[in-house]
């Protein structure tokens, strides 16, 4: 615990304490434009204060256990701009009709840049900054607060195919039956069009902001190493190059099992690229180290090369258990073939052969690997029997 906290320095509680003072200073300010009575002005001064004490102390907890989703947690500043970003737009919404905040735009922003429990936690209390400095009914809370929930878990896992147009549309049609149902069937009039031009005008505007919003999020985080991809991933890649000079066996070797990582990882939904890459570079031995560090490997394949390094003392990634089996299939595989040319190969035999001698060493003892993952795993190897013939 120590350890982790080590991660939270002075900059961290600087820029937490800003926003807090902000927000403190901004209600004050803002509250007396409205002419709020004092009493009712210092408990909303006194409220923002809490509520964002406590977004930035979840935060915090997040942030050391790292438990912040995608890159997020090495890049814990950009959450705290989001933050900052949604607390000036929250003072606006104070002076805005409740029908035409964009709250659910800063919902899935939050969530997208944090985790699920931070992005709804710091989004609902800016929420309830707007409601205080508004003194907006609690039909206003209610809309947003339903919405954004709802939008956050259809935009919670965004993987590399980066599939939005579904999700974007059920998160506006939320959008508009919860401005329906709060706002135009509880006014105390009949209802007209003019009743429907903000509530409209809020989902046309909300649908351009989470678009924007969507589309950063994809150039800073889903897409952020896609060149990097392309470069280390190619096998004309001098690494890869000199490793087909020195020894072409253990090149082909390479090759195979990060078509192997690739095709697996699509299936069991993991991220495809880095196994593709862990299945090219895992084979250097002592110069792997080096090679990452030289080439500024993403810290994806980082994490499961380094699990791969350290595989004696247990594995503990699903990925790096891909990369494992990939190697040790396409190894003995390899092996019979060479060994065997003049008779045929039983590839489900060694196959099966290779799973039960890893599952009696214990590999998978310590990994998160699950007995249904390690199954798809085996029979899409069984499945790739005409691959095999590439292999001799």
């Amino acid at each position: 615990m120590e350890e982790n906290n080590c991660r939270v320095n002075w900059k961290f509680y600087l820029t937490e304490g800003a926003i807090i003072i902000l927000g403190a200073v901004g209600m004050w300010l803002l509250g007396q434009i409205r002419n709020q009575a004092d009493d009712k002005l210092l408990a909303n001064c006194v409220m923002t204060v809490l509520l964002l004490g406590v977004t930035g102390f979840h935060l915090r907890r997040a942030y050391v256990h790292e438990e912040l989703d995608y890159d997020n947690g090495e890049h814990v500043y950009r959450f705290l701009l989001c933050l900052s970003i949604g607390l000036v737009i929250a003072f606006i919404c104070g002076f805005l009709p409740a029908g035409g905040w964009p709250f659910l735009v800063i919902y899935v922003m939050l969530a997208l840049f944090g985790n699920m429990s931070t992005g709804i936690l710091s989004a609902s209390s800016l929420l309830l900054i707007s409601v205080l400095l508004n003194g907006a009914a609690e039909d206003g809370f209610i809309l947003y607060f339903v919405s954004g929930i709802f939008a956050v878990t259809l935009f919670r896992h965004l993987g590399n195919d980066f599939k939005i147009g579904i999700p974007l549309f059920l998160s506006i049609l939320c959008l508009m039956v919860c401005e329906t149902a709060n706002l135009i069937l509880l006014a105390n009039a009949r209802p007209d069009i003019e009743m429907f031009m903000i509530p409209v005008a809020n989902m046309i505007i909300s649908s351009i902001l989470l678009l924007g919003c969507l589309k950063l999020f994809s150039s800073m985080v889903v897409y952020r190493y896609r060149e990097k991809y392309l470069d280390i991933n190619d096998t004309e890649n001098p690494v890869l190059t000199a490793l087909r000079e020195r020894d072409r066996r253990e090149y082909m070797l390479c090759i195979h099992t990060a078509y192997f990582c690739e095709r697996i990882g699509r299936q069991l939904e993991l991220d495809e690229d880095a196994l593709k890459c862990a299945g090219y570079y895992h084979r250097p031995g002592d110069e792997l180290p080096g090679v990452m560090e030289e080439k500024q490997f993403p810290p994806a394949v980082r994490e499961i090369l380094l699990d791969y390094l350290g595989r004696k003392q247990g594995i503990k990634k699903k990925e790096t258990a891909v990369l494992i089996c990939a190697d040790a299939v396409v190894s003995s595989v390899t092996y019979m073939l060479e060994k065997g040319e003049q008779r045929k190969v039983d590839f489900d035999k060694v196959i099966d052969a290779v799973f039960r001698k890893m599952a009696d060493d214990g590999t998978f003892d310590k990994c998160n690997i699950s007995v249904k993952e390690l199954c798809t795993m085996q029979k899409i190897f069984k499945e790739e029997k005409l691959y095999y013939d590439f292999l001799r």
